[in-house]
């Protein structure tokens, strides 16, 4: 299961499209200036006059010993999954026992970067128009 550790930030939101409005900027469409679909972004820069700050939020957690990696995305593969669908797509491959081995990398490396790959593929298959990043980061035992 899937525990979500960040939210969305849009400029649909009452909060964001305030902090937005207040900096000068506008919403139209549910976007920035009419354009951007993100009120938060570390790059963006032609709207940062416009309110787009690169400030995340930031949550504490406590982890326990069943936790194994954070997935970590951006917008465009949220678009094509859920989170439990996103984990759901990648449990197996990270389980497999089939790896191909691949030149000065670990079974585990190889695994993460087959199960990012393929999740973001997917993301495009099912009709994600924004770009897809897909990273996996490893807190806890793994295959």
């Amino acid at each position: 299961m899937a525990v979500t550790l960040s939210k969305d930030h849009t400029p649909g939101q009452y909060e964001e499209r305030m902090r937005i409005q207040k900096s000068g900027g506008m919403v139209r469409d549910g976007r920035v200036m009419g354009t951007l679909e993100v009120s938060r972004s570390l790059g963006d820069g032609q709207y940062k006059r416009c309110g787009v700050i690169p400030t995340p939020d930031i949550r504490r957690c406590h982890l326990t010993a069943s936790d194994r990696y954070i997935l970590l995305a951006c917008d465009g593969l949220f678009k094509a999954f859920s989170p439990d669908e996103a984990i759901n797509f990648i449990t197996p491959i990270l389980e497999s026992e089939a790896v191909m081995e691949k030149e000065g990398k670990s079974e585990q490396d190889v695994r993460f970067e087959t199960a990012c790959a393929r999740l973001a593929s997917q993301a495009v298959r099912r009709g994600s128009a924004d770009n897809v990043t897909v990273l996996l980061v490893c807190i806890g035992q793994s295959k």
